[in-house]
């Protein structure tokens, strides 16, 4: 195990997810989180950009898993996910659009309060993956997950094909009628992929800092995986993926 050393000193593992033991008093202390536009304006927009990137992952991780019988919180994802698409560009062409930054912290909210996620297995393995390049790249979360989210996609999507043909009807507006299922759940993560690159986030490791290959074997086989996946991929396929990042 490697560790990073902190700038007070302390020494974490490289594991992705580190935590710190509160005392009661410590933890009694912190009982509300407040989200202001006003404050946020002041961020960049490639940061603005990023975290919203991180909501639309945390929804799509709880959109593809199941059950997958027509119910009220996938309705609600993709509500929420086309909420956060309109909405991030157009933050992009205006950083200073304040009720588009406002949708989009009330969009974070709705995806991280588990009012989505009621009902649904949840598939986390994208976000165990970022967790590890994060961990020997200090990277941006949500520019992490933009980098890894259309290859694992990818790699998965035939395992929940009416899922992903969803995702790209509804989300995307992918066209159905005289088309099979595959042809539009490809053009859907293929949509997703074009997204990214239109607002200006990395979509290769390199540019999150990895240099060079063999670290990638490394990163794999530090990888937790998700029981709520479509499919549970192996340390082998996680490698494949990074490469296909690189």
């Amino acid at each position: 195990m490697e560790y990073a050393t902190l700038n007070n000193g302390i020494k974490m593992p490289m594991a992705g997810i580190g935590t710190f033991l509160l005392t009661p008093d410590e933890a009694e202390a912190s009982v509300v989180s407040a989200l202001s536009c006003g404050y946020r304006l002041i961020d960049t927009a490639n940061a603005y950009v990023s975290g919203a990137f991180g909501s639309l992952s945390h929804m799509m991780e709880t959109y593809f898993s199941g059950p997958d019988e027509q119910n009220v919180s996938d309705e609600l994802s993709e509500t929420l996910m086309k909420s956060v698409i309109k909405n991030t560009r157009r933050a992009v062409q205006n950083p200073k659009d304040y009720m588009a930054r406002s949708n989009l912290l009330w969009d974070a909210t709705l995806s991280e309060n588990r009012l989505i996620k009621l009902g649904k297995r949840c598939d986390f393995t994208c976000h165990l993956m970022e967790h590890q390049i994060g961990a020997y790249t200090n990277c941006n979360h949500g520019k992490g997950m933009a980098v890894l989210h259309p290859v694992y996609y990818r790699h998965i999507y035939r395992d929940g094909l009416p899922k992903f043909a969803r995702f790209a009807a509804n989300v995307w507006k992918i066209p159905e009628e005289g088309r099979d299922e595959e042809e539009v759940a490809r053009e859907g993560i293929d949509a997703l992929a074009d997204f990214i690159k239109e607002i200006g986030l990395p979509t290769t490791l390199r540019e999150l800092g990895l240099k060079e290959r063999r670290q990638l074997k490394t990163i794999a086989d530090s990888c937790r995986f998700s029981p709520g996946a479509y499919r549970r991929i192996n340390p082998e396929e996680v490698l494949e993926i990074f490469q296909e990042c690189f």
